[in-house]
């Protein structure tokens, strides 16, 4: 008799990620035909600029359709080291950025990098659907950690061990859309430099900035030579099927992280990378009209939102999330609002029980069909 395979414990035992099934879910009702009014979305709906497009044309059809450098183009990785002192101060080399398939995957190569079988990884809650899942697939564990308002340093201290290896923080943070302050960065690069931990700096939403100041980890030099940062075309050019990011490492890592990404996927397109050189050079041009749309947006839609009993909502200071306080259980409020409104959101439960009680809305999609989800949700507000 022959006998049944099985599936190895790091891909059966990870929960599917909330994002992508509420993508999916989507894509069912629509095919069936139901117009769905998307407020749940992670991507940013902007239409790649033309220009962005026919660059990667242009390299495509000059031969760059090979094998490249596993690290990424020079050009590339220097326009990254450009960005990056603009941006953080961050004073990098060419030789410390990988050009990564998307933001998802300079995690994960950051993980890869510092998390051995066993290590322990504080992971923010709520936050991104994917942190825990990657730690898993390095074989660490994730340690959750709630971080909704503020970054306690008590609570992270009580949650170190001899085997923590790695702090994740995101900021601007998915889903919230909350900008860390000065104060809780620096709690961060205290408690990491004191334990001798890698600190894992997701700032995709970073270009989203609408008002105030920015902290960057790796803005100093102790945060420079501990912080691995987490960056990505997709939110800030419209390029989420791109799959184009970055991973900015400490001096004189990146070169054995690249080992990861040669036994991977060896290395990004090149025309994929003569797109994201065209974009960084539009960015003064493009991102600002990207934000004051989107922030036009969520200065609409939390006013509106805010008006609705049992529904408490602000404009976060990026992003183009809001993440309002709901007075009945989230999941319940968003299965309702998708079953009878044929409107989408995402239960902030799904990031954490440290959401649970509010929602994540997108304002990416048209001004049209946000319009009308308001106009549904004011008729029907919070109730089942």
């Amino acid at each position: 008799m022959a006998l049944s395979l099985s599936l190895a414990a790091r891909v059966t035992e990870l929960k599917p990620s909330a994002t992508v099934e509420m993508t999916e879910r989507l894509r069912a009702a629509r095919a069936a035909g139901r117009r769905i009014l998307s407020l749940s979305s992670g991507d940013p709906n902007i239409e790649t600029d033309e220009r962005i497009i026919d660059a990667a044309e242009r390299a495509m059809r000059a031969g760059d359709t090979h094998y490249g450098p596993a690290a990424g183009m020079p050009a590339l990785r220097e326009a990254i080291v450009e960005r990056e002192r603009r941006s953080s101060g961050a004073l990098y080399k060419e030789s410390d950025i990988l050009i990564t398939p998307g933001g998802k995957f300079a995690l994960l190569a950051a993980l890869m990098g510092t998390v051995s079988p066993g290590d322990e990884v504080i992971v923010p809650e709520p936050g991104w659907v994917s942190y825990g899942p990657c730690v898993k697939l390095c074989g660490g564990t994730p340690v959750i950690v709630p971080m909704l308002d503020r970054i306690d340093r008590a609570v992270i201290e009580r949650a170190i061990t001899p085997r923590t290896k790695a702090i994740i923080v995101n900021s601007p943070v998915n889903p919230s859309g909350r900008v860390l302050p000065q104060d809780e960065i620096d709690t961060v690069l205290e408690l990491a430099e004191r334990h001798n931990l890698a600190v894992v700096f997701d700032q995709v939403y970073s270009d989203l900035l609408h008002e105030g100041d920015f902290a960057y980890p790796q803005a100093t030099e102790m945060g420079r030579a501990r912080t691995f940062v987490v960056d990505s075309f997709s939110k800030t050019f419209g390029m989420t099927g791109w799959r184009l990011g970055y991973l900015a490492t400490p001096t004189g890592m990146a070169k054995t992280i690249q080992r990861f990404i040669q036994h991977s996927i060896y290395c990004v397109p090149g025309f994929i990378q003569a797109a994201g050189l065209e974009a960084l050079g539009l960015y003064d041009e493009l991102v600002p009209v990207y934000r004051e749309r989107f922030r036009a947006r969520q200065l609409r839609v939390a006013a509106s939102l805010d008006r609705i009993d049992g529904i408490e909502c602000s404009a976060p200071r990026a992003s183009f999330y809001l993440f309002p306080r709901v007075a009945i259980d989230d999941s319940a409020l968003a299965s309702a609002w998708l079953d009878k409104l044929d409107v989408s959101s995402l239960p902030g439960s799904a990031f954490g029980a440290a959401g649970a009680g509010h929602l994540r809305l997108s304002v990416s999609s048209s001004d049209a069909d946000i319009d009308e989800a308001l106009e549904r949700i004011a008729r029907f507000g919070c109730g089942l």
